[in-house]
Formats: structure tokens, C-alpha cells, sequence
């Protein structure tokens, strides 16, 4: 099984890949997003969206007529 390697200071392994909620949060306290990074050297691998804006109905889309 391949096991990932950081970039940055060639640390191998899914145990050493940590990640962290963001600071910024919604009405109801849940964060926006996780920050994926090295628990080594800290290295960040990505942001990911965690909090995703819903509406009620979904949205339609009128097409303009020829």
C-alpha cells in the first residue's frame, strides 16, 4: 500500500496528515472549512469546504427564448 509523502519534509505516512477546523464559523458554530496540513512541519495540503450554503427551493434557470 503507497503511503503519502509531504513535500516538504519527506515525512511518510497517512498518520502524520492532520487537519483542523477553521476558525471562522456559521450562525450555528459549524466551521466554513478544514485546513489539511503535515503535523511535522506543517505544510498545508488544502482547504476544504465544509460549510455549504443551502437555499430552501431549488434554483430554477430560465432560458430566454429564441
Amino acid at each position: 500500500m503507497a503511503k503519502p509523502t509531504c513535500p516538504e519534509c519527506s515525512v511518510s505516512g497517512i498518520e502524520h496528515i492532520a487537519s483542523k477546523d477553521s476558525v471562522e464559523h456559521s450562525r450555528r458554530r459549524e466551521a466554513w472549512f478544514y485546513v489539511v496540513y503535515c503535523s511535522e512541519c506543517g505544510h498545508v495540503y488544502g482547504v476544504f469546504s465544509k460549510h455549504v450554503f443551502t437555499q430552501g427551493k431549488p434554483v430554477q434557470f430560465v432560458m430566454p427564448g429564441k
